[in-house]
């Protein structure tokens, strides 16, 4: 089991992350995964690669 915690944040609507997300898990059969699995993926790749 892996301990979670909450990350709540307001995104611009502009963006559309919830539909290109969804998208996303759809095109790369993941979509049986949450959100927020996906979203915490994606921003951790995002903060090693600029070493934090």
């Amino acid at each position: 089991m892996i301990a979670r915690e909450s990350l709540d944040s307001s995104v611009p609507a502009a963006l559309k992350l919830k539909k290109r997300i969804k998208r996303f898990a759809l095109d790369n059969e993941l979509d049986h995964l949450p959100i927020g699995d996906i979203v915490s993926v994606a921003l951790d790749e995002w903060l090693t690669a600029r070493g934090f």
